[in-house]
């Protein structure tokens, strides 16, 4: 049974002692505050961790949804914003040489150049490459809206971004990196520790994602083309071209073949040797490849003769561009240690649509027969069969041109 005090003593009290009493309950109850509001702070941060862990997960579905690289960096930068709010997202790939900037505010060529000089600046600090100009860019702005912000300040002097508004991330797998990702905002608020993990994690996703695709993208051209020059092989150009051949009798709309021989290619081997042979080849199918419009497809169809499908382009327009690579070869010589190997092709050409050709195998045949008439002729020239060219007798019938 607990004894009770004295009355006295309590009505008497002991001042000192309630005194340290009140001093301990005041300390409990200051660390009982002080626990409660870090364990709100630690809900609030598993809650936000939560939230982003939820959407990092659909960012990451995203992006590996596709094996198109424009389509995972324009995916990621839509997801990101919702994450950790930024203005420019900018992703350089080493291999290939690609820089995407994209953007919530309209830039300015000034602006990309600075924000590129920025990057590859940055990049160089980490990887041991050389300065290089060559990278592709590709600019996307989300929004028509000019922001007179710390951006603008950012782009006037470039290089001095290293903190307050910028991440930088290099984007690495299996111990090699592959490029770099770097986020700007058009405001003074720093990132917070929080959002540069959160962004590290999704780095790490991007990277995996743009990995894949650029795995994806060396096997289709392992698949589709030629090991030696570079060019599209036969089996692309039968796809191809009974694509474009297809949509050029359902629509009208006009399609040009170029069939490309090269004009004694054996007394070349014979002469030189083939390896010789393979440094024509090569050369002539990198000076074919500079000379062409994006939308183009050269082949090499088979030995030293190259096939070039030339969508949209009506057969004026392919005569005249025979005409032009014509006079390429003719001017570039083909060196070969000391040697100079002059190099010229006869040409054959046919389009669609044309009364006489209904079928892909047709286009393939007249281009071939005008082949066949440039070479009867003397060679170094260019055949096609078309009434177009036999006006005013200005050239024979079929042109050799």
């Amino acid at each position: 049974m607990q004894k009770r005090l004295p009355k006295r003593f309590i009505e008497k009290g002991d001042s000192a002692t309630v005194h340290h009493l009140f001093e301990d309950l005041r300390k409990a109850n200051k660390t009982l505050t002080l626990q409660k509001r870090r364990l709100l702070e630690e809900k609030n941060a598993l809650k936000r961790w939560s939230e982003d862990l939820h959407l990092l997960n659909e960012l990451s579905k995203s992006v590996v949804a596709t094996l198109d690289a424009e389509s995972i960096v324009l995916t990621a930068y839509k997801k990101m914003q919702k994450i950790v709010p930024h203005d420019i997202l900018s992703v350089v790939l080493f291999k290939p040489k690609k820089l995407w900037v994209l953007s919530n505010v309209t830039l300015d060529i000034e602006e990309v150049d600075g924000i590129k000089a920025l990057v590859m600046s940055a990049v160089r600090e980490i990887a041991d490459i050389p300065e290089d100009t060559a990278y592709k860019t590709a600019v996307k702005c989300l929004k028509r809206n000019k922001s007179e912000t710390a951006v603008d300040k950012l782009c006037e002097n470039p290089l001095k971004c290293k903190g307050s508004n910028g991440l930088f991330f290099p984007m690495e797998i299996g111990g090699s990196r592959i490029g770099a990702l770097q986020l700007i905002r058009d405001s003074e608020e720093l990132f917070s520790e929080h959002q540069y993990n959160i962004i590290s994690m999704i780095v790490s996703t991007l990277t995996l994602a743009l990995r894949n695709s650029e795995v994806h993208r060396e096997v289709q051209e392992m698949a589709t083309t030629d090991s030696l020059t570079g060019l599209f092989n036969k089996r692309y150009f039968c796809e191809m071209l009974t694509k474009e051949f297809k949509v050029s009798m359902r629509y009208q709309t006009p399609v040009s073949l170029m069939m490309i021989d090269l004009d004694n290619f054996k007394e070349i081997n014979d002469r030189f040797g083939h390896q010789a042979g393979d440094v024509v080849l090569k050369e002539v199918s990198s000076l074919l490849t500079r000379s062409l419009r994006d939308i183009d497809i050269p082949v090499r169809y088979g030995g030293d003769e190259v096939a070039i499908i030339l969508p949209e382009t009506v057969m004026e327009q392919a005569f005249f561009a025979a005409k032009r690579i014509k006079k390429l070869l003719e001017e570039r010589p083909v060196k070969f240690g000391k040697d100079s190997i002059q190099v010229t092709a006869s040409f054959g050409i046919s389009s669609s649509p044309n009364s006489g050709i209904k079928t892909v195998e047709d286009m393939i045949t007249t281009a071939d027969k005008a082949l066949y008439e440039a070479k009867r002729y003397g060679r170094n020239r260019i055949g096609a069969n078309d009434q177009i060219f036999t006006h005013d007798n200005a050239y024979l019938s079929p042109l050799a041109f």
